[in-house]
């Protein structure tokens, strides 16, 4: 048993530390900032908070609402929260990922980031131990409803990318295509792995504690 909760977090790891690859190869493609950070940047230019207060102003709000949808907050919620922003910097820091100049180079590596992130989000998802603020909204809308994973996610990008558009943030080509494609890649990942992430329970962080200190203490 606790070689599978040790599977569970490496895997969860696994998928945040591609979940920030991937934001980085989208970032690096120069074709448009994600969905959010229109938003961020919206907010930046409207209200004067910094991108990075913005960020936080974001997730506490999306992280309310998926609280009242009855959305459970788990340990994976609390390390996306923590960590994510770390692994980003790190790829950022170490200077890894290839940046685009020329067209063609730009939309491959705008491919390429839309593929691990979507992949990323998939891998770290289907552990169960909850969910980062922003997914936890598109799981918790996709279980309330009868709508499949990527019409709710796509609907949710499209919203954000709208305000902060109205707001004033900056949208671009990478912008509006991985606001289309994000749901459909992660949906594709489920099915392909026969997941549904309808019927994917997560536990809280106290049903977390609970089952871990059951197994320690046994």
């Amino acid at each position: 048993m606790m070689k599978r909760e040790v599977f569970k977090y490496s895997k969860l790891m696994l998928g945040l530390l591609l979940c920030s690859l991937g934001v980085v190869t989208i970032l690096n493609s120069n074709l448009g900032l994600s969905p959010w950070d229109v938003l961020n940047q919206g907010l930046n230019k409207t209200i004067g908070i910094t991108l990075g207060e913005a960020n936080l102003l974001v997730g506490a709000v999306v992280v309310f609402v998926s609280i009242f949808l009855k959305q459970p907050i788990g340990s994976g919620t609390i390390i996306n929260f923590l960590l994510v922003g770390v692994f980003i910097d790190m790829y950022m820091y170490l200077d890894v990922v290839p940046k685009g100049d020329v067209l063609i180079k730009k939309i491959a590596i705008l491919i390429i980031g839309i593929m691990i992130f979507s992949y990323g989000c998939y891998v770290y998802i289907s552990t169960g131990l909850g969910c980062g603020p922003r997914d936890g909204l598109m799981v918790v809308l996709t279980k309330k409803s009868k709508y499949p994973l990527w019409k709710i996610k796509t609907c949710i990008e499209v919203v954000v990318l709208s305000i902060g558009y109205i707001l004033g943030g900056s949208v671009g080509i990478g912008t509006i295509v991985s606001s289309i494609c994000v749901g459909p890649l992660i949906q594709y990942f489920f099915k392909m792995n026969n997941q549904d992430i309808k019927l994917l329970e997560h536990r809280s962080v106290v049903r977390e504690f609970q089952f871990l200190k059951a197994k320690v203490l046994k």
